[in-house]
């Protein structure tokens, strides 16, 4: 790995758990050679991931807000921390079993896609352009 650690990216949700923590889940698995991820959600989202904090913050170098809540409650940023906004809307019919499986496919390419491109800036940061 030409880097000198994994990039550190927090996932944070301001309507539901359920999005962060996927993109979190899918990240720590398809893309572990160069990212480690968290999930958080403002607070008042009830579920089982944690709310954001400052240690949190601290931690990542990528905060990816996925709603408009979240986006609108984006913490100030200290220097060193990007931020990116994929909106991941709760979708018609939400208790709708086939909307959450649409949304985890969304989120998956999403976090797939983030992976490539890290995996493209490893190949071009050691000069091996796989060819």
């Amino acid at each position: 790995m030409a880097y000198k650690r994994k990039a550190r990216i927090l996932f944070l949700g301001g309507l539901h758990p359920v999005p962060p923590n996927l993109a979190a889940h899918y990240a720590n698995r398809q893309g572990a050679d160069w990212m480690e991820a968290r999930a958080a959600v403002l607070p008042g989202v009830t579920g089982d991931v944690p709310v954001l904090g400052d240690d949190a913050l601290e931690w990542a170098d990528l905060l990816v807000t996925l709603d408009a809540a979240a986006l609108a409650a984006c913490p100030p940023l200290r220097p060193g921390l990007q931020h990116r906004h994929y909106p991941f809307e709760p979708l018609p019919g939400v208790a709708d079993k086939s909307a959450w499986t649409v949304l985890a496919g969304r989120i998956r390419e999403r976090v797939e896609g983030m992976a490539g491109g890290m995996q493209m800036m490893q190949r071009a940061s050691s000069g091996n352009d796989g060819l």
